[in-house]
């Protein structure tokens, strides 16, 4: 029995789909790119150029939903981390594309680096909780051009789990799609494990970037899931209500769905169950408000409803610095995303509104994230977990702790045990000095201190260098 929370009533459920498919069709979506409208204008949908707007007609929508492929396979450079969106498990990620990294041991707060990139991804990889890798932090001492095509070297070089990330033009693409087939070992092996998938974000309220639009055509033919990555802002950018600020969502994420799928069919895609809340206070985008759980559990409904994998969107905090404001904004985000029923969660390692990385939030948050695993994963009830012969055998006033079962059952999961969090004694605490964030820098220092995994085979290094050098060079001359 895994628990998931159910929010909205079916006809609350068919009336966002209906009031989604009455905008596509009489609103439309502003797409831009000449590729995007003529693909849809190939498929008879309305089109003007010169506005860069389609509408898009239900039966269309419709059709290309059911071509999304529910279960997709996010391979990892090891085929040990192969992971499976068949809806019976959460995978974690790491948090992404953080400007800035919060030094673990002074805490002052500085531009990323790749040093800093390395390192968090090879924490990533120890840390068992983390299933695949969103590259955590921009480095800004590697050329600007094809940074993004850096990032992706220094993340595969640093885990062989999967990685997520971003991809920022066309041009990067043939670099890209050249490195991952050289991962892969061909380009049917890289459609049939793809070691890396794509972020793409929509422009609120209902627009795609004509740029992002025409490389994810060409990522999603090459057979590259996509997640299609709607971040409507409440009150700013969508409605100020919670069920207005999914519905831009899921306007914005079916417009994607359309253009891709009719791009590819069959292509691999994700939703994320993504909007933020603008605190009209302070001017600041915030991912710990109570809205985010709403949102995820909303949307969460609605991905299950079109049959989509869906990631859910927690573990996030708005605190400046690891601490209380970080620990319970991240524990309810991140619970409700596991609730919503989503294959995927996001959201380890970055503070300020994903703004700052930080590897003591990591350390911590993994923690939060193994509890929020154990809850996701539910219980079995059957009469070997009942165990009432256990308490038949016991009777009144007998405790359990000489059984074999319950030595087994410790075993094998049945109570969970921390790694991080503290259980002993209240005066053991203060005799022993323990202090948490103290406790989680000693743990980033053991991390580090471990070999760098799983290297890249020596061959593979070097096509990858030559292929960045040559992407240096191009997307420099194309900066020009």
């Amino acid at each position: 029995m895994v628990p998931e929370v159910r929010i909205l009533s079916d006809e609350e459920v068919r009336l966002m789909h209906t009031r989604a498919l009455d905008i596509l069709e009489k609103v439309g979506i502003k797409y831009e790119s000449t590729r995007a409208l003529d693909l849809l204008a190939e498929h008879g949908q309305r089109v003007d150029h010169d506005k860069g707007l389609a509408w898009l007609e239900p039966d269309l929508v419709q059709k290309c939903i059911e071509s999304t492929p529910r279960v997709i396979t996010l391979a990892g450079r090891d085929p040990k981390h192969d992971l499976r969106t068949d809806g019976k498990h959460l995978y974690v990620t790491t948090n992404g594309q953080a400007t800035f990294t919060q030094d673990y041991k002074t805490g002052v707060r500085r531009q990323g680096l790749v040093q800093d990139l390395r390192d968090s991804t090879k924490a990533a990889h120890y840390i068992d909780v983390v299933d695949y890798v969103w590259p955590m932090v921009v480095p800004f001492d590697v050329p600007g051009p094809s940074r993004v095509l850096h990032e992706m070297y220094h993340s595969f070089a640093m885990t062989s789990k999967h990685i997520q990330h971003e991809i920022q033009l066309p041009e990067h693409v043939p670099f890209a799609l050249e490195m991952l087939e050289i991962l892969a070992g061909s380009k049917n092996e890289l459609k049939r494990r793809p070691p890396f998938s794509i972020v793409a974000c929509t422009v609120s309220p209902l627009q795609h970037e004509p740029k992002m639009a025409d490389l994810c055509i060409d990522m999603a033919r090459a057979g590259i899931p996509i997640v299609i990555w709607p971040m409507p802002l409440t009150g700013a950018t969508a409605p100020v209500t919670v069920p207005g600020t999914c519905l831009m969502s899921l306007i914005e994420f079916l417009s994607g769905v359309v253009l891709f799928q009719l791009a590819a069919p069959g292509c691999p895609l994700i939703y994320p169950l993504g909007p933020e809340v603008l605190d009209m206070r302070s001017g600041m985008a915030v991912c710990g408000s109570p809205e985010i759980p709403l949102f995820n559990l909303i949307l969460g409904q609605m991905a299950k409803f079109y049959n989509v994998p869906a990631l859910g969107v927690g573990l996030n905090s708005d605190a400046k610095i690891p601490g209380v404001q970080a620990s319970y904004e991240s524990m309810h985000t991140g619970m409700a995303a596991a609730l919503s029923g989503a294959d995927l969660l996001v959201g380890i390692g970055i503070l300020d509104d994903n703004n700052t990385m930080s590897l003591t939030e990591m350390v911590i948050e993994a923690e939060v994230a193994r509890m929020v695993k154990r809850i996701r994963d539910g219980v079995v009830v059957n009469d070997e977990t009942l165990m009432a012969n256990l308490i038949e055998k016991a009777g009144p006033g007998q405790h359990f702790l000489g059984f074999k079962e319950t030595l087994h059952g410790l075993k094998t999961g049945a109570v969970f045990f921390p790694k991080f969090s503290y259980r002993s004694t209240y005066d053991k605490f203060f005799e022993e000095g323990h202090d948490e964030i103290e406790t989680a820098r000693a743990e980033v220092d053991r991390l580090l201190a471990l070999p760098d995994p799983d290297p890249l085979p020596p061959e593979v290094d070097r096509e990858l260098k030559r292929i960045l050098a040559a992407a240096d060079k191009a997307c420099a001359e194309s900066a020009a």
